[in-house]
């Protein structure tokens, strides 16, 4: 290993502006939801009859449940959840608001993936923009698997993502010089491997899609319940 030079710890920092915009939806289409879906139908019992409106309100709240319990475990198990991200010399590390780590990928625990790189990109379905970073791993001694990287966190938009991605597979060129990266990988992410700078990345197009899509859905639910009124 080349360890001559110390290896910086990168912590994820959050974008307090973009971030307090998809909570403040998200807490908008929670809102509209309970009561489109939930008061709703008690709004239509009082307007048209209990009989006209039985199996309507039966249905909107049986919707209800099966969305609603859900997000509120969510919610609740919140503390949980990861709410950093940590690139330092042993890998990549995710914490919760307890400061306990969640998930991990060590730099011990990554393999060869048996093609032309070990660290490579695919594109599935609904990923967005920017193609996701696939690696295999092996935990003890279980058998080997492969694992999608995302630096993207519950109810945060991260603003220095990139710089996480670019530390990480900076690390690996030190601690794991044996693995190979995709020159794709680098280019997808923006990063000078000279440098591991990344050039001009805020927040990422996925970040700002996820709010769009959160002010769409506000926009259609606001819209179904003028049409009931």
């Amino acid at each position: 290993m080349n360890t001559e030079s110390p290896f910086q710890r990168v912590e994820s920092a959050t974008h307090l502006f973009a971030t307090l915009i998809l909570n403040a939806l998200l807490l908008v289409l929670f809102i509209l939801f309970t009561l489109l879906f939930v008061l709703g139908p008690v709004y239509g019992i009082y307007k048209r009859g209990f009989e006209a409106m039985l199996y309507p309100a039966l249905l909107s709240w049986g919707i209800s449940l099966l969305t609603l319990i859900p997000a509120i475990s969510y919610i609740i198990g919140r503390k949980k959840t990861a709410s950093k991200i940590v690139v330092d010399e042993t890998g990549l590390l995710f914490y919760d608001s307890k400061n306990e780590i969640t998930d991990q990928i060590l730099y011990s625990e990554l393999r060869s993936s048996r093609r032309d790189f070990d660290i490579y990109t695919i594109n599935p379905a609904g990923s967005g923009i920017v193609p996701m970073v696939e690696v295999t791993l092996q935990k003890d001694t279980k058998k080997e698997t492969t694992k999608r990287i995302d630096m993207n966190l519950p109810y945060k938009i991260i603003k220095n993502k990139f710089t996480l991605y670019a530390q990480f597979f900076r690390g690996i060129t030190i601690f794991r010089p044996d693995l190979k990266i995709d020159p794709m990988v680098l280019r997808a992410y923006s990063i000078d491997k000279e440098t591991w700078k990344v050039s001009g990345k805020g927040i990422s197009s996925g970040g700002w899609l996820l709010i769009l899509a959160t002010l769409m859905i506000i926009g259609v639910i606001v819209g179904i319940v003028f049409l009931i009124n």
